[in-house]
Formats: structure tokens, C-alpha cells, sequence
């Protein structure tokens, strides 16, 4: 009787055949694959839930030039997209049906992220990426917005990025006394952090420490063009 369970040696063969799909990506760990972009990781998360019959394909963005906390044991997620099916509704693969159906669903979500149709792209390609994905997918986190702006600042699109800070310091003055970031730093507290970063030698320093950290080093580089 076929095991109907996601255990560890069910982990290691999802993994192992969309990592056959996704050549181009890397295992992190198990269920979590990633692909480097410049100072930014592409990364493609398997979730699974407590009743260990399905997994939840999603699609993330991670900044190296980024350290919230450096005890932390896993990456921030940013610009998520949640694999959808047909009806627009959050999707997930059963494992019974993963042998033979998990090919559908990777090109379903290589389909629905445009950064999963080519290994390289360009500056304004992730940024106009996150923007939307950040509209699908709504909270009241700053994650987004920083990588926006250092993305841009890190391509050499200072102007771009002084423009964008503005913006979203407009829109973050808007948000309940109660969000994080407003209660903790306020909107020039923040705004005094994100430009803090903005210094090629402390990014380029991040990057590599992060990289260290993730153990990313033998990574290929598909590069960020500028």
C-alpha cells in the first residue's frame, strides 16, 4: 500500500523531482530550492501542514543585503506568490498524487511568476515583480518596500531609488499606529534604517555574510543585469 504521508523520505523525493524541473536551482534544504540572482535569492518553498498529505508550492524573493537578525535560523520571504489554481484559489499537491501529476504544477507556477521563465533578468523586472506580487499578497511589512529600493540603489538607480523611498514613505505614514514598524521606528526611524543600508561597502559586506551564513558560496550566480 502506497505511503499517503509526507515524511522525511517523502521530503527528499519532492524535492529531488522538482529540483529535476527547476535544473537551475539548488536544494537550501529540503522542500526549499533556491537560485541566485545577484544579491537576491529566488526561491521556490514546498510547505507542508500539519496533516502531511499535501504541500503548498509557493514562489518567494529573498534580499542578501538584508540581516534582520543573525541568530535567525531561516531567510525572510518576501514578494510571495502563492501557486493558484484555475479558480484563482490557493493550491496544494496531494501526495498520492505528486508522482504523476507534480509536473503540471511546477509549470502552472513557472507560469504564473515571470522570474521562473528565465534564469537571468534585469533590475526593473524584479521590481515591477515584487509591486505586483505585493498587491496579491497585502500585509503591513516594510520587507517589500526595501527590497524595491535596494535593489534599485544596488543597480545603480539612485535616482529611481530616492523616488521610490519617498513613495513608500507616504505610504507608510498611512498605516495604523498599531503595524510594527510605526509603533517601533516610525516613518523617518525607518526611513533613517533603509538609508543607513544604502552604502555599496556595507551591502557588498551583507551579501557575502549572508551567503556565509546560508551556506550559498558554491552557488551559481545568474546575475541581476543592471
Amino acid at each position: 500500500m502506497m505511503n499517503d504521508k509526507i515524511g522525511t523520505k517523502e521530503k527528499r523525493q519532492i524535492t529531488k523531482d522538482w529540483l529535476s524541473y527547476f535544473s537551475e536551482f539548488g536544494e537550501l534544504k529540503p522542500m526549499h530550492l533556491i537560485r541566485r540572482n545577484g544579491a537576491f535569492l529566488c526561491g521556490i518553498y514546498l510547505q507542508t501542514y500539519t496533516s502531511k498529505v499535501d504541500y503548498e508550492p509557493l514562489f518567494h524573493i529573498s534580499n542578501l543585503m538584508v540581516d534582520s537578525d543573525n541568530n535567525a535560523p531561516s531567510m525572510s520571504l518576501g514578494g510571495i506568490t502563492n501557486l493558484l489554481n484555475r479558480k484563482g484559489a490557493r493550491d496544494r499537491v496531494r501526495y498520492i498524487w505528486h508522482k504523476e501529476q507534480f509536473e503540471s504544477y511546477a509549470e502552472r507556477l513557472k507560469q504564473q511568476v515571470s522570474l521562473l521563465q528565465k534564469n537571468t533578468f534585469d533590475c526593473e523586472e524584479l521590481v515591477s515583480y515584487i509591486k505586483i506580487a505585493r498587491e496579491r499578497f497585502f500585509d503591513y511589512s516594510v520587507y517589500d518596500f526595501e527590497n524595491i529600493v535596494l535593489a534599485l540603489f544596488w543597480c545603480g538607480k539612485v535616482t529611481e531609488a530616492e523616488k521610490e523611498l519617498e513613495s513608500v514613505k507616504k505610504i507608510i505614514s498611512q498605516w495604523s499606529e498599531d503595524t510594527w514598524v510605526i509603533r517601533h521606528l516610525g516613518v523617518e526611524g525607518w526611513e533613517q534604517q533603509v538609508r543607513q543600508l544604502m552604502n555599496m561597502d556595507t551591502l557588498k559586506a551583507t551579501v557575502e555574510s549572508q551567503l556565509q551564513k546560508y551556506q550559498l558560496e558554491n552557488f551559481p550566480d545568474f546575475q541581476l543585469n543592471l
